[in-house]
């Protein structure tokens, strides 16, 4: 079944005019890309950018929430709740599900979500998980810069089409002990998957002599944030 699900495809958008940049934040090793996305948010505030960012919540982990001190997110502004009216078919207008957070609109995992009942597990359609990010990539066209932030794995369904449905998945590893999944990832979505090298940066502002070595043969590692938003920007 999943075998099937994750087969190599070349991901179709549906027809919508857009101008947004979906950049997906993800690293594989299980570390916080929301460490990168905090560094990210200014940059582009003083560049007076429009920002969406969504937080998918395979582990439902609210981590945003518990980065930026957001403990009072009304339940009906968070994606757990667009995921229940979605799979039930139940869709309120797509703003009220947002959430403002210092000039960008949030789609966050529930602050006081409980570890022994993820949103997850209150869905009764399979198809809810795979078709979200393509439709949240339509729902949120109209903004500069989209940021999927991810913390699942490949065998996610719902991280693995929001990688899918990215312009730019940024691969990210802030310690040497995620390097070696980080750059297995990268590896696997090239070959298996049919992620080309464009579409895939690598992210690290760590200085360790494994990561900057390696680096310097097999691709090209991105080190500063500012140099990730102008290489992961798609032109119109």
């Amino acid at each position: 079944m999943l075998q099937k699900m994750f087969k190599k495809a070349e991901y179709t958008q549906p027809g919508t005019q857009r101008s947004a940049t979906v950049m997906a934040l993800w690293n594989p090793a299980g570390g916080d890309s929301t460490e990168l996305l905090e560094a990210l948010l200014p940059l582009l505030r003083k560049a007076e950018e429009s920002v969406a960012i969504v937080e998918f919540p395979c582990l439902g982990v609210p981590r945003i929430a518990y980065r930026f001190g957001l403990e009072e997110v009304a339940s009906v502004q968070t994606i757990d709740q667009l995921l229940i009216d979605y799979d039930r078919g139940m869709l309120q207008p797509f703003h009220s599900y947002l959430f403002p957070h210092e000039g960008a609109d949030c789609l966050l995992i529930q602050p006081r979500s409980k570890p022994d009942s993820p949103v997850l597990l209150k869905l009764q359609q399979e198809q809810t998980l795979l078709e979200l990010p393509a439709y949240l990539k339509a729902q949120l066209s109209g903004y500069d810069w989209v940021f999927f932030v991810l913390q699942g794995q490949l065998i996610h369904p719902m991280t693995f089409f929001a990688l899918r449905a990215a312009d730019k998945v940024v691969l990210a590893a802030q310690e040497a002990i995620e390097w070696i999944r980080t750059v297995g990832a990268y590896t696997l979505m090239k070959e298996d998957y049919g992620f080309s090298a464009d579409q895939l940066l690598m992210f690290s502002e760590s200085r360790h002599s494994i990561i900057r070595e390696q680096s310097k043969k097999d691709f090209n590692l991105i080190a500063q944030p500012a140099e990730l938003l102008k290489l992961g920007r798609v032109s119109v």
